[in-house]
């Protein structure tokens, strides 16, 4: 599942640390955002616990999928 992992204000400056912790846990990282305090990337759903149980992690959020119609569809 991809995931977006927010990170604590207090561990903004090490949040290569974090996102290294996050890897040893399971997850793909393919972004770290530290102006955002933002980790994406994907994991197994059986490793969400250990992903938010890691030091410096404020919230675990499944990216959720969005689909816009095709452009001759009627406004909706």
């Amino acid at each position: 599942m991809k995931l977006t992992v927010t990170v604590k204000e207090t561990h903004r400056s090490t949040i290569n640390d974090v996102a290294e912790q996050l890897r040893s846990c399971g997850m793909d990282v393919d972004r770290v955002m530290s102006v955002l305090g933002m980790i994406t990337g994907s994991a197994p759903q059986a490793s969400r616990s250990a992903l938010e149980a890691v030091d410096g992690v404020a919230a675990v959020d499944e990216e959720l999928p969005f689909r816009l119609p095709p452009p001759e569809s009627g406004i909706q």
